[in-house]
């Protein structure tokens, strides 16, 4: 139990006034009338009063002692932080254009006058440039604050504790603080550890959050940037002979500083506003092409009393995941953070690793109370230093074997589509304001968990609880007539290249022109986790996650987390590879040709991606700027084309790698994990094979071929077995073993094979998916129902269907997706009925992965009058 707290004095009115006629009797026994009609007992009531107001403040302990204590824990004033931006200089007119035009570090450009009285940020370039001959212009890093170079601060005295005021705080948070000491001229120094000014040399201090982690030979400072306080070493003076005053300046040393003052959220200026150039670059004008963000003003006094207990909590160090969120929340570009057990979450994550994602501070003006957080203020505001030095700063802090990976948050941006019918006598236009600022303040990632239905890490957003916002909060309002949610982004178009993340439960990827979808919960909501195109030309081509191979049988290493994306541009293609899973990317390589498939393979442990296209076979290590290399197939034609590529692992732990050749050229195999000289032909040529896909039963492995055809009902599909790929004469074995599955089939080509359990379910051009029944002498592709709520193109044919893929629950039924013109369809009953699942507007719930919130978009509320 918590500790009672005692009062000082547990009187009350009561009591006092029942004191003081008892006194009256002892004194003054004249006194008859003790009555509240009496004068004297109205005067001795209202001493009552007043001493009873004394004491209970007395019993509480004010303000001012409260922040005294707080001081001697350690807690301070968060400091302000500055706005960044790059300015671009240019040349004021072409009669310079053969000019030099230095830029130097300090140079201050601010807005145009504004209103009078407010304040205009003052931005001050951190780095020198040159606009050289014939250049247009250069970009130069600014940020919102005034430097101060080698400023003396104080003059030592060789005492412990010594503190010092630098001038013109507070100190923006962040880098660009150090603090120097001089010391005596030819004393050794470490290369990097001395400064000279002014002829003197300086050696610079290390700042530490307490003196006990000063590392051996460092000169220690503490530094409270929103007083401008620099402390010194402290010991105990008669002890000295175990310290050494070394830690101090020594008795008459010179200080100084470098540090940065300024910043505040008045420095978040637009596109275009910095135009001004308070220090003079002749031939030259100035503007910022980006707008500046990060800047936010210093912590209030009220709000570092109300996060004091947590930070007592933390004390510094990360042990719990609450520990790790406060103290990510101490960085003046953070908002909000949560932290997640890792493992918890992915299949690919280490023992020990801690998840915390990161919000970012939006400046006001946007957020709860304004307009709605969009996904690009928040990513505008997502900083990478902020990022690394969060990360740097937990790491110092966390416990042995944890290991902190933090990130920017990831968003899905949903508006609610409503209409209301309010009173005769309501302002409808007032009513429907309110509803929308309700609504954004809800539905926004800067709110809680517990404070809102619409701020919550990973919960999703029902329709039901929206009826909180817009009915029961407004008196006025008669009933809800409709709600519907609608995301922004969705792949209900021209998805393609559907296919299961290994590994992890209930998660595909699928493609749409120049976004990659994810979703974690078993097609029930999808995010886009990638846009490739980012403005340009580019559509996603192929998806491959790393597989494993079929559970209990010996093979390579498993790399879970690994997936790769071929894109197509207009020049050729891209390679973009993740190994978390889809929440962070890097393009690997950029080839002049079509990349049509990919795969991985395991060399030696390592994970490798191999590349088929228009110009052959080509192979990609994962290492950073490592370039593509051709794997020649048929040595007779170096520079054959392949439309797909898989692996497979034999019963001996093997890997094989199978490719389908353009031109109706057949299929290769390479018993070698893919390496050059190693592929024969096992099909011959003669059929177009558009699609690969490998199967495991027991200890056989499959290869299915899907076959493409001009037009009409098509021919179905082929399987080959596969025992061990080691046999001598395993090409001219595999070439005549092919088995046919072509009976009921009706659906023209097929785009894609996929199978699970004891059925194969296949994608096609005109007939949906068909699906097979295994294991039966004659087996045959039955034909869906044009009834199945599939996508139709006309009344007796299906649209396309591009990809199919699907999973077996823990209860053996099968789930089943199909990805088409239409978007991404499901079936839960063995491919017999479908439903989309990739809808864009709904009137139920819109779900969210673990580590994501919702931000509003722009609310539509049509607010009517009803009857009265």
């Amino acid at each position: 139990m918590s500790i009672p707290v005692p009062n000082l004095d547990d009187r009350d009115f009561s009591d006092l006034v029942a004191g003081a006629r008892e006194r009256i009797r002892q004194v003054a026994p004249e006194w008859t009338d003790l009555s509240v009609h009496d004068p004297g007992i109205t005067i001795v009531e209202a001493f009552a009063y007043l001493t009873d107001t004394l004491m209970y403040r007395v019993n509480r302990v004010p303000d001012k002692l409260y922040a005294v204590y707080l001081n001697l824990l350690g807690t301070a004033l968060y400091p302000p932080s500055c706005a960044e931006t790059v300015l671009e200089f240019s040349r004021a007119s072409a009669a310079n254009a053969d000019e030099e035009i230095r830029i130097p570090r300090g140079t201050q450009v601010s807005c145009p006058p504004g209103v009078p009285g407010t304040s205009q940020p003052l931005f001050t370039t951190t780095a020198a440039a040159t606009l050289a001959s014939g250049q247009a212009s250069v970009l130069v890093a600014a940020a919102d604050v005034t430097m101060y170079d080698a400023i003396p601060i104080g003059t030592g005295t060789g005492r412990p504790g010594q503190s010092m005021v630098i001038p013109n705080a507070p100190i923006v948070s962040g880098a660009g603080l150090a603090i120097a000491v001089e010391v005596p001229p030819g004393t050794r120094l470490a290369s990097g550890e001395a400064v000279l000014v002014d002829g003197k040399p300086f050696r610079y201090c290390q700042e530490v959050e307490a003196f006990a982690d000063a590392g051996p030979g460092e000169v220690p400072v503490r530094i409270d940037r929103s007083a401008g306080v620099v402390m010194f070493a402290w010991w105990d003076e008669e002890s000295a002979g175990r310290s050494d005053p070394s830690l101090v300046p020594g008795p008459g040393a010179e200080v100084r500083a470098w540090y940065r003052s300024g910043g505040g959220a008045s420095g978040n200026v637009g596109a275009g506003q910095l135009t001004v150039l308070r220090t003079p670059v002749p031939g030259a004008k100035v503007t910022n092409p980006e707008p500046a963000t990060g800047g936010r003003d210093g912590e209030s006094l009220e709000n570092a009393l109300r996060r004091a207990p947590q930070d007592f909590q933390a004390r510094d160090r990360a042990v719990t995941v609450r520990d790790y969120e406060v103290l990510a929340r101490r960085h003046g570009g953070v908002a909000r953070a949560r932290a997640f057990t890792r493992r918890d979450l992915w299949a690919f994550a280490r023992p020990g690793e801690v998840e915390i994602v990161l919000v970012p501070f939006v400046p006001a003006g946007r957020g709860p109370g304004h307009s709605p957080v969009r996904a690009a203020d928040l990513e505008a505001q997502s900083r990478e230093e902020v990022r690394s030095e969060v990360e740097a700063y937990l790491r110092r802090r966390s416990t042995v074997g944890a290991e902190p990976v933090v990130r920017w948050g990831l968003y899905k941006q949903v508006l609610v589509d409503a209409r209301i019918v309010v009173r005769p006598d309501e302002d409808a236009q007032a009513v429907k304001n309110r509803i929308v600022g309700r609504l954004s303040e809800s539905i926004s990632p800067l709110g809680s968990d517990a404070s809102s239905y619409g701020s919550g890490f990973g919960k999703p957003l029902r329709v039901s609880n929206l009826y909180r916002a817009m009915e029961e909060a407004e008196p006025g309002v008669q009933y809800v007539d409709r709600v519907r949610l609608e995301v922004d982004k969705v792949p209900d178009t021209d998805a393609v290249g559907l296919v299961q993340a290994e590994g992890q439960d209930n998660t595909w990827f699928v493609g749409q022109d120049g976004t990659l979808f994810r979703t974690t919960n078993a097609a029930d909501g999808w995010e886009a986790c990638a846009d490739f195109a980012d403005g340009d030309d580019e559509t996603v081509r192929s998806i491959a996650p790393f597989r494993s191979p079929a559970p209990g049988r010996a093979g390579p290493e498993r790399h879970p987390g690994m997936v790769a994306v071929s894109t197509v541009t207009g020049t050729g293609s891209r390679i973009y590879i993740s190994e978390d899973l889809g929440e962070s990317w890097r393009k690997a390589a950029e080839l002049g040709f079509v990349v049509a498939d990919l795969c991985w393979v395991d060399r030696q442990g390592e994970p490798l991606l191999l590349l088929a296209g228009e110009r052959g076979l080509y192979e990609l290590p994962v290492t950073e700027g490592a370039i593509p290399v051709q794997n020649v197939v048929d040595t007779s034609q170096p520079d054959r084309g392949f439309y797909a590529v898989d692996a497979l692992v034999d019963i001996r732990g093997r890997t094989g790698v199978v490719v389908a050749a353009e031109a109706s050229a057949g299929v290769w195999l390479s018993p070698d994990a893919g390496t050059a000289g190693s592929f024969k032909q096992v099909k011959a040529a003669g059929e177009d094979i558009r699609c690969l896909t490998v199967q495991y039963d027991g200890g056989a492995s499959y290869v299915w071929v899907g076959r493409a055809v001009p037009e009409g009902t098509g021919t179905g599909c082929l399987r080959l077995k596969i025992d061990e790929l080691g046999r001598t004469d395993f090409d001219q074995q595999f070439m005549e073993s092919w088995e046919q599955f072509s009976a009921g089939w009706t659906g023209g080509s097929c785009w894609g094979v996929h199978v699970m359990g004891n059925a194969a379910y296949a994608a096609t051009q005109s007939g949906g998916v068909l699906r097979l029944q295994l294991g039966q002498a004659s087996a045959q592709w039955s034909v869906p129902d044009v009834n199945c709520n599939l996508p139709l193109r006309d009344r007796t044919r299906f649209e396309p269907v591009r990809s199919v893929s699907g999973a077996v629950g823990p209860g053996g039924a099968a789930m089943v997706l199909a990805a088409g013109p239409k978007g991404v369809y499901r079936s839960t009953d063995n491919a017999v009925s479908w439903a989309s699942c990739t809808r864009r507007v709904v009137a139920d719930v819109v779900t969210l992965p673990d580590t994501w919130l919702f931000c509003s978009g722009d609310h539509r509320i049509e607010v009517v009058h009803g009857h009265g």
